[in-house]
């Protein structure tokens, strides 16, 4: 979150909650973090590489928010299991979990080896439920709890070149739907979040000019998404605000899913689109 970024939720929102959030160290995860720390969330913060999450936790910190640092890998077990007892140690409890690490590789599905497929699976699908099912454990089964998933707006449209990440998102959204019938006994929300095409550094992973993406942006709103964005509507499905929301699949694309149909100005007289002045005078 941009120091000249307004406040958009009251500074108590997440006052005395407890906030983890996976893959905190930049972009989304991070935006969501410093927001979530601005409405008075105390934070865990998790990731493979402990360097980025300090930077996180010190501008918390420096805006007098409260941070912990816990590694690990949402792959690995005994590394969930140790961040966990760690947060109840500092912190005694644990109020939400943000989904948010995972990370993907361009391959056409042809040319993608089993091996290839199973650790994009693992890192996105296997990682969140072990995640998910630790903080159950470790926490919400007793006290309740939300949950949000960051997953991607490919679940509901094709995406070449991805066909392994299709496939953990569309499982990560499959499993939040059945969890949130089977877990709402317990007081436990769980909730997805789709973004569009977000610029953050995760854009430069892949050999695509800044240019390129804006071109290839779809959104109706004429601009890419920001982290921002997500981190807005990710404290909306966790905090109270959406307390009576559950088994939720909310695309944050800026419209870019609006053009799953043919879209006429492409297809037959793109004129039509165009300002013009109409019969009546009227210029539209």
């Amino acid at each position: 979150m941009t120091e000249e970024m307004p406040r958009r939720f009251a500074p108590d929102l997440m006052a005395g909650q407890v906030a983890l959030v996976t893959g905190s160290g930049s972009g989304m995860g991070r935006a969501t973090a410093l927001e979530m720390a601005s409405c008075g969330a105390k934070l865990a913060l998790f990731a493979r590489r402990e360097e980025p999450l300090q930077e996180t936790a010190e501008m918390i910190r420096a805006k007098g928010g409260e941070a912990l640092v816990v590694p690990g890998d949402t792959r690995d077990e005994a590394s969930i299991e140790t961040a966990m007892r760690r947060i109840k140690d500092h912190y005694g409890k644990l109020d939400v979990l943000v989904n948010n690490a995972g990370g993907q590789f361009i391959s056409a599905a042809r040319d993608l080896t089993n091996k290839g497929f199973e650790a994009v699976i693992r890192n996105n699908l296997i990682g969140s439920w072990q995640m998910t099912r630790a903080a159950a454990d470790h926490f919400m089964f007793e006290n309740g709890g939300s949950i949000v998933f960051v997953t991607a707006i490919s679940t509901r449209t094709a995406l070449t070149g991805f066909a392994h990440t299709v496939a953990a998102r569309a499982g990560v959204t499959g499993m939040m739907k059945t969890l949130a019938a089977e877990w709402g006994e317990y007081g436990i929300r769980l909730n997805c979040v789709a973004p569009g095409t977000i610029k953050t550094e995760a854009l430069g992973r892949y050999p695509i000019p800044m240019e390129r993406w804006r071109e290839l942006n779809r959104s109706v709103l004429n601009r890419m998404g920001a982290a921002e964005d997500i981190s807005g509507a990710i404290i909306f499905l966790a905090s109270k605000i959406g307390g009576f929301i559950t088994g939720e699949d909310l695309y944050v694309d800026g419209g870019e899913t609006l053009h799953l149909g043919h879209d006429a100005r492409d297809m037959i007289h793109p004129e039509m689109f165009q300002k013009r002045q109409r019969a009546d005078g009227k210029h539209v």
